[in-house]
């Protein structure tokens, strides 16, 4: 096409047809122009083809991530809240305010090691280190999505102070003054009751805290869930 044009336009200068070679010269340029549109949108089209792909592969990626955390941080919360429920009981029944069989078991419930739980975080992060953040359209879900992954980071630090001070200074305080760790009667329970430092730190182990921070953390992660889904469905 180009070369006809040209090709005229020679055969029009050669008559001195200035006007329509000027007239043909603007349609070839025109054309150029046309030409560079469509391919710039044809290109567009792909591009957002790619990007509606990956946002739909990131969505189901981030719910299956995130179901497996609302299993963990529910395991978490459950050891936690029996830990703070069986708390006060347990400071009673050493005190003597409180004749029980399960003194042991609640004793236990005090001491033993309850490790943070570590979020899943590969898509975030994936989407976070190549900048396809944006390619979340909707600007509220992707709001939504950074500041839920934000307070893991809150949840991660304040737990790593607390299991860091309170938790370890309990376990240390007690296998300090139990003989076996392995092997204790209720008498040598009992023994600690004199111990006020110890039944201080046991108080103040930061049990209710850490049960609070994953049961706020549970609403947040089912909600962003439920909204992420409500998002899929608008999408085409």
């Amino acid at each position: 096409m180009i070369n006809f044009f040209r090709k005229d336009r020679l055969q029009m200068l050669s008559k001195n047809k200035f006007s329509k070679y000027l007239l043909y010269a603007i349609g070839e340029i025109v054309l150029v122009v046309i030409g560079i549109l469509i391919a710039i949108q044809i290109n567009n089209w792909k591009q957002l083809n790619v990007e509606n792909k990956l946002e739909r592969k990131y969505l189901n990626n981030l719910i299956t991530e995130l179901k497996q955390d609302s299993i963990g941080l529910k395991n978490n919360y459950l050891k936690l809240e029996r830990q703070a429920r069986t708390k006060s009981l347990f400071l009673d029944m050493v005190k003597g305010k409180i004749q029980t069989d399960s003194i042991i078991e609640y004793f236990e419930y005090q001491w033993q090691p309850i490790q943070p739980y570590v979020p899943i975080k590969s898509t975030y992060i994936e989407m976070s280190a190549n900048s396809h953040l944006r390619i979340i359209r909707d600007d509220m879900i992707r709001e939504r999505i950074i500041k839920f992954y934000n307070s893991y980071e809150a949840l991660e630090k304040e737990e790593d102070f607390l299991t860091q001070t309170s938790t370890e200074n309990v376990l240390n305080m007690i296998s300090e003054r139990l003989p076996d760790m392995s092997n204790y009667s209720i008498d040598d329970i009992m023994s600690l009751r004199h111990d006020t430092h110890l039944l201080n730190t046991i108080q103040l182990n930061g049990a209710y805290t850490r049960r609070d921070n994953y049961k706020k953390t549970i609403t947040d992660c089912s909600t962003l869930i439920a909204h992420i889904k409500e998002y899929q469905s608008t999408l085409n």
